[in-house]
């Protein structure tokens, strides 16, 4: 009779065991589980900045990309040469993403037409009569179509999610506008100038 009562309780005490350790078990599996949830949106949210800006197939539009627009690691160098300024807007293949701290200088000259002496500086026209700026977007850092002269020399931080490079011109007739028949431009602010450019870099 002891014998059998014996073999009684430790049967019963082995299913205890069992009982009591499965939960430990499940909540373990859970609070892995959890972390791994957790984790999860945090490497889903994380950018690769180092990743190309350009695509290797460009649009239709020529634009005049220098080489190091077209890196694929940080810092990234880039020129624009000869931005477009036959029309208000230009949106350029060139990306932005969040994070990037962006630093941009631009200078040069741009025909306006028209008749004497029409080449205008791009960044800072005299006698602009309030047109003939070269403006610029840069999403989730500056406004829409800023004006160039006042965004060089500034450093900005991408916010939201980045996007496209615009840039843009201001005047009253676009038809007119381009790079040929070089002149000293009004007032001779064009004198021994290049064409305009944007030079962008960034880190």
């Amino acid at each position: 009779m002891r014998k059998r009562m014996m073999t009684v309780v430790a049967a019963a005490l082995a299913a205890g065991a069992v009982a009591s350790t499965a939960p430990i078990a499940s909540a373990a599996g859970t609070g892995r589980a959890t972390a791994a949830a957790k984790r999860a949106p945090h490497q889903a949210s994380s950018v690769n900045r180092n990743v190309r800006r350009v695509p290797v197939v460009l649009s239709a539009a020529d634009v005049k990309y220098s080489e190091g627009c077209r890196s694929t690691t940080l810092p990234i160098d880039c020129t624009i040469s000869e931005p477009v300024v036959t029309q208000h807007e230009t949106t350029y293949d060139f990306s932005f993403l969040p994070g990037d701290h962006v630093m941009v200088n631009a200078g040069g000259c741009v025909q306006t037409g028209g008749h004497g002496q029409t080449w205008r500086r791009y960044v800072d026209p005299a006698s602009d009569n309030d047109l003939y700026h070269g403006l610029i977007t840069i999403p989730g850092a500056t406004g829409n179509l800023e004006r160039l002269v006042n965004v060089v020399g500034r450093q900005y931080v991408v916010g939201g999610r980045g996007g496209s490079l615009k840039l843009g011109y201001e005047d009253d007739g676009y038809s007119d506008n381009g790079y040929y028949a070089h002149d000293d431009g009004t007032g001779g602010q064009c004198r021994n100038s290049v064409n305009a450019f944007v030079h962008i870099v960034v880190s």
